[in-house]
């Protein structure tokens, strides 16, 4: 397929261009004949970004890099331009704005409440504008829309999809043996994993405190820019050696392969700002476990009643209830897997979700070329 067409998607982190939303939408701009320039701040990494249709290019999210690029004539070639949530959505929705380009804005973040950020408020109104401009935004769960009207002050009319935390093809799970053979985990142990950010706020006083009244349990904890410090205290707890710690940061897609390796996942968000107390399928540590077949522990939370309606996990707001939820998820395992399997089906739906946002981006970028 000839990729004329070029696009332009702004992320907040370079390492957010694997995530499930992002895929979805460069996967559905090459399927409309598209090739898609991602701008990041940073260095610019060699070679693609994801294969030969997509480049990493730096940006800066700043008053005086916008006034110093906006009026280039290289916006020129761009035929749509899109942005993630927060700090690209000024920049991309300025730039659509000047060059006459229609914008899209995927609103993964919500910084609102306790949650706004540092940002100044010029720049957060010009965000907020950025928002109300697009032709349409998308979040990450029906919860959401109502809380990103508020936000941007968006009109009931505006257009809002929702897009999952999900991939849409999740990847082929790893061997089971293998992976658990290289932390060091019996077979049959029962493993709770523990994935992305990981703090006082993700449940790890629950964690730890069931982790040191149950000797069988083990772990697996893969976070995402653990600090030295807390890793140093986490290799010296008592009970350690029932405790695999990821040394790195692994890819979106190695995160999801290993999880099928574990028993239960956890998705605990603490944090009172609006923006986690309305998670939901926008939780990709959570639509990663129930997509890859890993009952779940989460957040008692409107937006994660469903998982209790799918009995594919228990929801929990004290430590003795997370107790109570991994000793349940023990002994009724194998169902939960499959209703794990069956809520991601019916309820993430991320084929379908991706079908609606393909087909979104079609009735406004026009027919493949």
């Amino acid at each position: 397929m000839s990729r004329a067409r070029k696009a332009a998607h702004f992320l907040l982190h370079r390492e957010l261009a694997g995530s499930p939303p992002n895929e979805a939408i460069i996967g559905a701009l090459h399927d409309l004949g598209f090739s898609v320039d991602l701008f990041a701040p940073g260095p610019t990494p060699s070679g693609p970004a994801v294969d030969d249709s997509v480049s990493f290019h730096p940006v800066e999210y700043g008053k005086r890099w916008l006034l110093g690029n906006l009026m280039s004539l290289r916006w020129q070639k761009y035929s749509v331009f899109s942005a993630t949530s927060e700090d690209p959505l000024a920049v991309a929705g300025a730039l659509a704005k000047v060059h006459r380009r229609p914008f899209f804005a995927l609103v993964d973040e919500i910084k609102s409440g306790s949650y706004q950020g540092d940002a100044p408020q010029y720049w957060k109104s010009l965000c907020q504008w950025a928002i109300r401009s697009a032709r349409f935004s998308i979040v990450n769960d029906e919860a959401r829309v109502e809380l990103l009207r508020q936000y941007a002050n968006l009109s009931p009319p505006s257009n809002v999809l929702v897009y999952p935390g999900s991939f849409r093809n999740p990847p082929l799970a790893a061997d089971r043996t293998s992976l658990r053979k290289k932390w060091g985990i019996p077979p049959s142990a029962f493993t709770l994993c523990v994935s992305g950010g990981f703090n006082e706020t993700s449940g790890a006083d629950w964690l730890f405190e069931c982790f040191k009244q149950d000797t069988t349990l083990h772990l697996v904890i893969q976070a995402v820019n653990m600090p030295p410090f807390t890793r140093l205290l986490l290799q010296n707890l008592a009970g350690a050696e029932r405790l695999y710690l990821e040394p790195g940061r692994l890819e979106w897609g190695d995160a999801w392969a290993s999880a099928p390796a574990c028993d239960v996942g956890l998705a605990i968000y603490k944090n009172p700002a609006p923006q986690f107390q309305n998670m939901g399928i926008s939780s990709n540590r959570l639509c990663m476990f129930l997509a890859m077949g890993v009952p779940v522990i989460a957040s008692r939370q409107p937006s994660f009643e469903f998982i209790e309606r799918y009995d594919c996990g228990r929801l929990v707001s004290s430590a003795s209830e997370f107790q109570l939820a991994v000793e349940h998820i023990r002994n009724n395992l194998d169902a939960m897997r499959s209703n794990a399997l069956k809520c991601a089906r019916e309820y993430i739906r991320a084929p379908e979700r991706w079908l609606a946002l393909r087909n979104e981006l079609a009735a406004m970028l026009g027919p493949v070329r």
